[in-house]
């Protein structure tokens, strides 16, 4: 019997012990759905209207997106802010292959007020002299993605904002948790088609 009640004791304490643990802990990502919704959807209403965007800022339909016969839902847009203006005149196809500098981020949580990192192609400040860029097919990555860069010139470079509706959706992927907005710093460097062949 007194066994069994130093046993319960202890198990009264652990118990305690594990609550304490929970109340310290930090939930990273709370409301996170919730939260990326209500971002993006005020995003979208924010820079739909041309006063507001003075050219700075676009809403850019899904390229999956029928072009008739279909009311566009907030999600069914990336939204792009661009922030310098290459030289090119001419954008990518679905079928081309790019180079890219990137810095991809979440929106702020608890820990990162500027957004988790969760992918990026150079290391610390963009370096034009040193950074070299990644090579991808524009068909190979998420719509939102493939989307900004089939509007995009040569040399610009533009910060772009993908709903999870376009990015992963409801499914989580390594560091980047289910329904996240997806935050691209992104500079097209140069694109070819795939008859081409591969380009150092």
């Amino acid at each position: 019997m007194k066994f069994r009640n130093i046993i319960l004791g202890l198990m009264a304490v652990l118990a305690l012990a594990s609550c304490k643990e929970e109340d310290d802990a930090v939930e990273e990502y709370a409301n996170w759905q919730e939260n990326n919704d209500a971002f993006f959807s005020r995003l979208v209403s924010e820079k739909s209207g041309s006063a507001s965007t003075q050219n700075t800022w676009v809403v850019i339909p899904c390229y999956t997106m029928p072009t008739v016969g279909y009311t566009l839902n907030y999600y069914d847009n990336i939204v792009a802010e661009k922030l310098e203006q290459g030289s090119g005149t001419t954008s990518p196809l679905l079928t081309d292959s790019v180079k890219v500098h990137y810095v991809g981020h979440l929106l702020p949580s608890t820990s990162y007020p500027q957004g988790l990192v969760f992918d990026r192609s150079y290391v610390g400040n963009f370096d034009p002299e040193l950074a070299t860029p990644t090579k991808l097919s524009v068909l190979n990555v998420v719509k939102g993605f493939s989307t900004a860069l089939m509007r995009m010139h040569r040399g610009d470079y533009w910060r772009i904002y993908i709903p999870y509706q376009l990015g992963y959706g409801g499914t989580a992927r390594s560091s980047i948790p289910a329904y996240s907005t997806l935050v691209f710093d992104l500079r097209l460097e140069d694109f070819w088609q795939k008859t081409q062949g591969d380009r150092e």
